[in-house]
């Protein structure tokens, strides 16, 4: 044995001998060959050749280094936004400001009326509510295509101004056709005045008209030219095909101070500490994209968190532990330390919230002798998710949902401590509408997991494993993630939801409307004669992403809608 290993040693050490020899002559003999060519070439040959090989060089160059820092206008640069007249005769201390590009050759048009075809009924929703704050105009299509289209531009506008009697809006209208425009304007109404300013029909109040007026005059300064909403403006995607943007006296009037529907905006802009606020509306060719840029002031985001202030960032890693059919989907990090910022500012915007928080720890701790905060809370520090998952499959349709909350990067022993803890605080309220309740130890797919029946539909099961806690509805969530049934990362809808979304956030959502359109009308959604109006185009929707990224100086949201085509 020794002599043949020997042997074989000497083999290859000549093996590689002759492999380096031979790699050696190979420099050797091509620069023999191209001294040989170049030789026999002429002086003219010789030069032809060395202008080629520095074109050649030239070329690659400003490929690599040039073109991407091309401006949009030119072949090869980033896509441009959609030119904004209007915003050069709005008063740059306007509250709010929509614009929208309606040319009809452009890309988002063609793409916004893909969309159209595959929800009608929504669409026709969504152009009527806005034709209806055009003054003249009721809230059909039909009318503005009958009245407004011959003499219309590209560019409509509303801005949304301060005023002595409280916010008016104005109403700018590109006008292609100055006559017709004139006759319009002529057939609006009383209470409404008209001008017609840098090509643009406007409409609105006396003051709104000459506020409209000075700026494009220069007797006040265009929001055009204001730096901050300029700055997060060009930070919104530019295939967009409208867009908005809010004042940081916009979102106190507006947002913060409302009761309606703007209301819902607060946590996404953070009103008490924003510079401004751009939003954006786009089409591509899987559905809307929605982006909103809330600029914040460094020192009053401190002193005033906004909601998404206590999530941290991280980049989400736990979908690929969930399985592939998840209808929905909810990933933040750090729980532990997320829930104590969230009661933090419970304490100072919703005292009642977090009040009674810590009337429910005082009492567990009495009670149970159980320390939410020192044993659960500290056991919870990695990356967490909370799920909706379909039950096991009858007869080839999705069973009802049930929920699951999974934590990653746990301390195991710290975990079953704080939740063994709970299971008689737990167990003991489940007994007014449960008989005699009690946590029953059963094997999991080979996970030691413990299950509290509060229901025919509700299996409460918790289970700690691998640096994994988890409690769901169902121990069919604990089976799946002991069996390794993972793959969201890797789903269709999912990965079309959220391909487009940033990699490092602060929270992600998803939701897969296929699916839970088909569970929520198997359960009698479909009887229900309002939706029955919109259940085409509810089964066109395919999914949801929603991503969110909070700094110091910016809180930013990416939404993704997918519709079938």
């Amino acid at each position: 044995m020794r002599e043949r290993l020997k042997s074989a040693r000497y083999a290859l050490a000549d093996l590689a001998y002759v492999i380096g020899r031979a790699l050696g002559r190979i420099p050797r003999s091509l620069g023999r060959g191209f001294g040989d060519f170049w030789n026999r070439l002429t002086v003219i040959e010789r030069r032809r050749l060395l202008a080629a090989l520095g074109a050649a060089v030239v070329i690659l160059l400003f490929l690599a280094l040039a073109v991407p820092q091309l401006p949009c206008e030119f072949p090869g640069g980033d896509a441009c936004a959609p030119e904004d007249h209007a915003a050069e005769l709005v008063p740059a201390d306007a509250l709010a400001y929509v614009h929208v590009d309606l040319d009809p050759d452009s890309d988002q048009m063609e793409l916004a009326g893909d969309v159209a075809d595959a929800t009608p009924v929504l669409s026709e929703q969504l152009v009527s509510r806005a034709l209806a704050l055009l003054p003249g105009l009721a809230d059909t299509p039909a009318q503005f295509d009958s009245e407004v289209r011959p003499w219309f531009g590209d560019e409509l506008a509303v801005a949304i101004l301060g005023g002595p009697r409280g916010p008016e809006r104005v109403v700018l209208i590109e006008a292609s056709d100055s006559e017709g425009a004139s006759r319009f304007a002529a057939g609006v109404g009383r209470g409404v005045a008209s001008e017609e300013v840098g090509g643009f029909l406007v409409l609105g109040s006396g003051d709104g008209i000459r506020a409209v007026t000075g700026a494009a005059n220069g007797g006040g300064e265009p929001l055009s030219a204001d730096a901050t909403a300029t700055e997060a403006r060009d930070r919104l995607p530019a295939e967009r095909f409208a867009e908005a943007w809010i004042s940081p006296e916009g979102a106190q009037q507006l947002v913060a101070a409302s009761r309606g529907q703007l209301a819902t905006l607060t946590p996404l802009i953070s009103p008490g500490a924003t510079e401004g606020v751009a939003a954006s509306l786009g089409f591509d060719e899987d559905g809307y994209a929605v982006a909103i840029r809330s600029t914040l002031n460094a020192e009053r985001a401190s002193a005033t968190p906004g909601f998404f202030a206590a999530f941290p960032s991280f980049e989400p890693q736990l979908a690929e532990r969930l399985p592939a059919d998840t209808l929905g989907y909810l990933g933040f990090d750090d729980p532990g330390r997320t829930i104590r910022a969230l009661l933090t500012q419970a304490s100072a915007q919703a005292p009642g919230i977090a009040g009674g928080f810590e009337a429910l720890v005082r009492r567990l701790r009495k009670e149970g002798g159980v320390d939410v905060e020192g044993d659960l809370l500290d056991a919870l520090d990695g990356e967490a998710a909370l799920s909706i998952l379909p039950r096991a499959q009858e007869q080839e349709q999705l069973g009802l949902p049930f929920v699951e909350l999974v934590a990653d990067d746990v301390d195991d022993e710290a975990a079953r401590r704080a939740l063994a803890a709970l299971q008689a605080p737990l167990a003991a309220a489940a007994s007014r509408d449960v008989q005699a309740p009690v946590f029953e130890q059963q094997d999991v797919e080979g996970v030691e997991a413990h299950s509290l029946q509060l229901s025919p539909t509700i299996d409460l099961t918790y289970a700690v494993f691998d640096g994994v806690a988890a409690i769901a509805t169902d121990p069919q969530g604990i089976a799946d993630l002991a069996s390794d049934n993972g793959g969201l990362d890797e789903a269709d809808r999912f990965d079309a939801a959220t391909d487009e979304l940033p990699d490092d956030i602060s929270l992600l959502a998803y939701l897969d409307l296929h699916d839970l359109v088909a569970i929520g009308e198997r359960m009698g959604l479909a009887e229900d004669p309002l939706y029955a109006t919109f259940a085409g185009d509810f089964r066109s929707l395919e999914a949801l992403g929603l991503a969110v990224t909070s700094s110091e100086d910016e809180l930013s949201t990416d939404v993704r809608l997918q519709v079938a085509g």
